[in-house]
């Protein structure tokens, strides 16, 4: 049997209804082109009801898929590895079970990963951003085709908490291997660890094609990530990122004030938008964490500070 050129892993856990959205996504983006396709689904649910769904929506799937059902359930970036480790294509993307392929796009990413130079090892499509009912809120797209160099392809990444959403990267399956997947020790930043990684090596193409929708809502897995361990785990991102010896240190340390109060300020607006200004508060407080504090001032994102404080009534000299 021919290498699949693309394999798309999903990792799920106790949430069927979404997972049978992403997937009736997937096989209908996908159709076109499905026989270049691979769907490997790692399963930590406590009951087999994400099995029966993947057999049910994937069972006359013309392409190939693998399942598995792991007992005892594994961590969140276990499940990620195993889903990744089941994979055999070429390229591989990430489809968390809260996201979606959008439609059409399968002929146009095989086209773009047929066509990707030997060489080149990353590509970032653009995304939909998109509510748990799957209305977009706005789109997350590049405006032209652009190769990326590693030290400018860490500043995009690194300045931005939002520049990659994780289904938007594709990656050779070697390049991903080679990196050592998705490491266990840097928790809820270990997507944004492999981009360092990745980046790092060997750059990016960005393309001006939105193949996936990201959701965000406040069953996501991301919800639980304002708090300080998370703030210490992207600490080591960015010790990691200093330690490629891409950037100067003191560049990359101005990228991690913007980045860090940026993800912040993120984790409050989560909160604002649906009126829970007490939660807001909490996350606000993460500014008063010595290992923030010590990066100083982000000149960028401090009138969003300022107004997110405000909104709290936060004095910003205590957030």
């Amino acid at each position: 049997m021919a290498i699949p050129v693309l394999s798309i892993s999903m990792p799920t856990r106790n949430r069927p209804e979404l997972l049978e959205r992403a997937l009736r996504s997937l096989v209908t983006a996908m159709a076109p082109v499905a026989e270049h396709v691979e769907v490997t689904v790692s399963d930590g649910s406590d009951a087999d009801t994400s099995g029966r769904v993947v057999e049910r929506v994937l069972g006359d799937w013309p392409g190939g898929h693998r399942y598995v059902w792991n007992r005892p359930a594994l961590t969140l970036v276990e499940n990620m590895n195993r889903a990744a480790e089941l994979a055999t294509g070429e390229w591989t993307q990430q489809l968390d079970d809260d996201d979606l392929m959008l439609p059409g796009c399968g002929q146009p990413m095989i086209d773009a990963l047929r066509r990707t130079a030997p060489q080149e090892q990353v590509l970032i499509f653009g995304a939909h951003i998109v509510d748990v009912a799957g209305v977009k809120q706005r789109e997350q797209t590049f405006a032209s085709e652009q190769y990326l160099s590693p030290r400018e392809a860490l500043r995009r990444l690194l300045r931005n908490s939002s520049f990659v959403r994780e289904p938007m990267v594709v990656v050779r399956r070697a390049a991903l291997v080679d990196a050592g997947l998705f490491e266990l020790e840097v928790g809820d930043a270990t997507d944004t660890d492999m981009w360092v990684k990745l980046f790092s090596r060997h750059g990016a193409r960005c393309l001006p094609l939105a193949t996936c929708a990201y959701t965000i809502h406040e069953a996501a897995a991301t919800m639980g990530m304002w708090n300080p361990r998370t703030i210490e785990t992207l600490g080591t991102v960015f010790d990691r990122a200093v330690a490629s010896g891409v950037v100067p240190e003191r560049e990359v340390r101005r990228w991690q004030a913007d980045f860090v109060h940026q993800f912040i300020l993120a984790g409050a607006y989560r909160r604002l938008r649906v009126r829970r200004r007490a939660e807001a508060r909490d996350v606000l407080q993460l500014f008063r964490l010595p290992a923030v504090k010590a990066l100083g001032p982000s000149p960028k994102w401090l009138p969003v500070r300022l107004a997110f404080s405000t909104a709290v009534a936060l004095p910003l000299w205590t957030a």
